[in-house]
């Protein structure tokens, strides 16, 4: 089983660092809702990071309120991952 651990949005601001307008521009209103079967916003949403250095979204379609998940490769990008490492090392202190 991964692990993820839950993040806040200012640790989610920090790791996508100068990108954050990038997220909330095309990462946030482009999930896909199986309900709606189109792509919508998502909201109300719980954040965590997983053993890959990925940062999973898990909230709710804008339109319908049904449950929707976003999931980024942050850990295929160094920068990101080298930021997520000291958001955990922060959290844990």
């Amino acid at each position: 089983m991964k692990k993820e651990t839950p993040l806040t949005l200012s640790q989610l601001k920090t790791i996508w660092g100068k990108d954050w307008d990038f997220f909330v521009e095309k990462i946030i209103p482009n999930c896909f809702c199986h309900t709606c079967k189109e792509v919508v916003t998502i909201v109300d949403f719980k954040i965590a990071v997983n053993d890959l250095n990925d940062v999973i979204l898990e909230g709710k379609c804008a339109v319908c309120g049904d449950p929707v998940n976003r999931y980024t490769e942050t850990g295929e990008n160094e920068e990101y991952v080298g930021r997520i490492k000291k958001v955990l090392r922060e959290k844990k202190k």
